[in-house]
């Protein structure tokens, strides 16, 4: 890790500009004396000591402007005291049942998944993301990780038939919910997806739901159908997902559509944006007082010259 120079106040490098007026008025000249003829100073040559003399303001000006830096604070946060960024762990559970292969769009509705759960993991930053896939039984593919490439060619391998068919809602949020269980994450969730109920003599989803609830796992439940029937009449159970999605303080969505699968995505992925975008340090490097000291010794040393050797003889 490269560690960077940052300014604990930004906005303090704004006081640098009060050097501009110091600026100006060194390049203002003091008015000239009139003389009887100008003849013999115009070809005289300034002497080392008024050149010197010239640099004085200088002086002023650099000091101004490393007093703005100091007042601004460079620091440099300390790698041995790196905080680990909080952001959301989140495991995808993907129903891959046969019936994922049914006409969903242009496409199927396993296809139209897998391509909108791939957009999903490309627009992540800072999360952490796994992958589990179920059908009768459940399949851990990949814990949470931030290489978002590997999960990307991941989903888009995936096809029906990895497992004895069937849906086993309950075995795959349970399989997510043991990804997460260490988890020290700020935020952990699963985003469940399935197209039809839950039919395998395996973990209950009820209990499941209470897992997580008891984790504090927040579980979103996608319910996939290829018609937007009315509600009951549709080849998912509606009450189970939502019931999931209540107790576990998530959300139930139903998509009918491409369309509405990809902003149902979109929709949880604004839900659980990172909470800090970046590492934090516990401790700094500071050098405010590297550039303090720099500018007191300028204003130091212009009003000792300026008092002596530079001294400038009264009109």
């Amino acid at each position: 890790m490269i560690d960077q120079l940052e300014f604990a106040t930004p906005a303090a490098l704004l006081l640098a500009l009060l050097a501009l007026p110091l600026a100006l008025a060194a390049q203002r000249r003091p008015p000239a004396l009139p003389l009887p003829t100008a003849a013999a100073l115009a070809a005289a040559r300034p002497t080392i000591r008024l050149r010197l003399a010239r640099l004085l303001p200088l002086f002023r000006i650099v000091a101004v402007v490393l007093l703005a830096v100091a007042i601004a604070g460079p620091r440099r946060g300390d790698a041995r005291t790196l905080l680990p960024g909080e952001g959301v762990d989140i495991v995808l559970a993907l129903d891959l049942s046969s019936s994922m292969l049914q006409r969903f769009g242009d496409s199927t509705r396993l296809a139209v998944t897998k391509d909108v759960v791939r957009q999903f993991i490309q627009s992540r930053q800072n999360d952490r993301v796994g992958l589990v896939v179920f059908q009768q039984d459940a399949l851990p593919l990949s814990p949470p990780t931030t290489d978002y490439t590997a999960l990307d060619r991941m989903v888009a391998d995936l096809e029906s038939g990895l497992l004895p068919d069937g849906t086993g809602i309950g075995v795959g949020l349970a399989a997510a919910l043991t990804m997460l269980q260490e988890s020290t994450a700020a935020s952990r969730v699963v985003i469940l997806l399935t197209d039809g109920e839950h039919n395998a003599p395996s973990i209950r989803p009820e209990a499941a739901a209470d897992l997580a609830a008891a984790l504090n796992i927040r579980v979103y439940t996608i319910g996939v159908v290829s018609e937007p029937t009315l509600p009951g009449t549709r080849e998912i159970d509606e009450r189970l997902l939502q019931a999931i999605a209540q107790e576990t303080d998530g959300r139930y969505f139903v998509a009918s559509d491409p369309s509405q699968l990809s902003a149902v995505y979109e929709e949880i992925g604004a839900l659980e944006r990172s909470r800090i975008a970046r590492e934090t340090f516990d401790a700094y490097k500071e050098y405010a007082p590297w550039f303090a000291a720099t500018a007191a010794g300028l204003l130091a040393l212009q009003l000792l010259l300026a008092g002596t050797i530079l001294r400038r003889l009264p009109a």
